[in-house]
């Protein structure tokens, strides 16, 4: 039921213009989620917390050499290490604090059918789709058109949104994002990491790269979440917002700032292959690519990194990582001045027996910071400032169970 309903959805939402060829891949496990952000944070703990997919050689600052060194990857296709990330999503309750909310991933390529069309990603290829600082829409803008949310219903009619809905979805939340496709073909990054690349000439996912400034046509990524907020809907009537009570780890209640990023940690001359080649099922089942021997498929092993800060991300916390504030008309930039403890060593672990931690490298700092935001866009007026919460701390936590898989889609 469950994945037939999803085949559904699929078909109901992801629109392939003109002759294209796709796989969809979901994700094993996520592997951390952590305020790390090295593409728009390196080297420096990030303003706000993420869930991480792919090689377990992320941190800090990746490369695509380091990537390729991963241990594992929590990519079905054993040779894609690159990272994939996004912000978590919590519910806030009424006293002011939050529950993260279980989510599980699904990555779609896009591409030609035709061999030739499409340029693999190149090496240290970093990329940002969406802007976590926005909470109005642009309808205009090809940027806002590429983040859009389904109200799921497995049993009747799914809904789209460019927000997070404000109304009960029976069988969760799915947030989606589409990655630009058309790339300079000289900058593998840019000061905002969105300028040496563009979405397609009429839309996020349709058109061509007929913009000479962006004349390579890279793979289209496609990045679905699901979230389990059904878990939360007997709870509407103790959340700080019952209508819509759901709230990513940038302090965004709306949905206008979701947002993803990319590091190329993609094999040597796979990729390549693989949009030359996986053209094979036309529902987007890699196994037949695998068949080719284009890439090797393993969707069983499950890659988990241990905490690179000492900070706790999940479960239920008195507020969001960082301190963001929860803004919900417009944004003002907060600085959170504490930096919490750094552990080393990073373990990689496949998930059974106990979860290892290194040990404090760098204890926690606090820094002199001139906060400039007044808290006019404070949802429920009023910044609160809070100590943070570190894994030696004590907190109550509520780790929501899936009951039921996502991950086997193109089984």
């Amino acid at each position: 039921m469950m994945r037939a309903a999803l085949v559904t959805v699929f078909s109901y939402i992801v629109m392939f213009h003109q002759a294209a060829a796709y796989w969809l891949m979901g994700a094993n496990n996520v592997i951390t989620t952590q305020r790390i952000d090295p593409v728009v944070y390196p080297g420096v703990v990030s303003s706000h917390v993420h869930a991480v997919l792919g090689g377990s050689n992320f941190g800090l600052n990746v490369s695509t050499s380091s990537l390729r060194q991963s241990e594992c990857t929590s990519i079905p296709i054993v040779e894609d290490k690159s990272n994939y990330w996004y912000p978590q999503l919590y519910f806030q309750w009424s006293n002011g604090t939050f529950t993260s909310v279980s989510g599980s991933a699904v990555i779609y390529y896009l591409f030609a059918d035709a061999p030739g069309n499409t340029t693999a990603f190149p090496e240290d290829f970093k990329m940002v789709s969406g802007d976590p600082n926005l909470r109005t829409l642009n309808a205009s803008s090809f940027a806002q058109q590429a983040v859009t949310f389904l109200c799921l219903d497995f049993n009747g009619k799914s809904s789209r949104y460019n927000e997070l809905p404000s109304n009960r979805c029976p069988s969760g939340i799915r947030s989606q994002i589409n990655f630009p496709s058309c790339w300079d073909g000289k900058n593998t990054d840019s000061p905002d990491h969105m300028s040496h690349v563009s979405f397609l000439s009429t839309g996020p996912d349709n058109g061509t790269c007929s913009d000479p400034n962006f004349p390579k046509t890279l793979p289209r990524i496609f990045l679905e979440v699901y979230w389990v907020t059904q878990f939360f809907d007997n709870f509407r009537n103790q959340a700080m917002t019952p209508k819509q009570p759901f709230v990513f780890a940038n302090g965004d209640p709306t949905g206008y700032g979701y947002h993803a990023d990319f590091a190329n940690g993609w094999e040597a001359g796979i990729l390549e292959r693989a949009v030359d080649e996986c053209n094979c099922n036309p529902y987007g089942d890699p196994t037949c690519c695998a068949a080719k021997q284009i890439f090797t498929i393993d969707q069983s092993k499950k890659c988990f990194i241990s905490n690179t800060f000492d900070e706790i991300t999940m479960g239920t916390l008195a507020t969001l990582p960082g301190n963001n504030p929860v803004q919900d008309t417009c944004y003002e930039d907060f600085v959170d001045p504490v930096t919490p403890p750094v552990l080393s060593p990073v373990f990689v672990y496949n998930g059974t027996g106990l979860t290892p931690s290194g040990t404090v490298a760098t204890p926690a700092r606090t820094a002199s910071v001139s906060q400039t935001a007044q808290g006019s866009c404070v949802r429920n007026a009023g910044f609160r400032s809070f100590r943070p919460l570190y894994s030696s701390g004590i907190v109550g936590i509520i780790f929501l169970a899936f009951g039921g898989s996502i991950m086997n889609l193109y089984i």
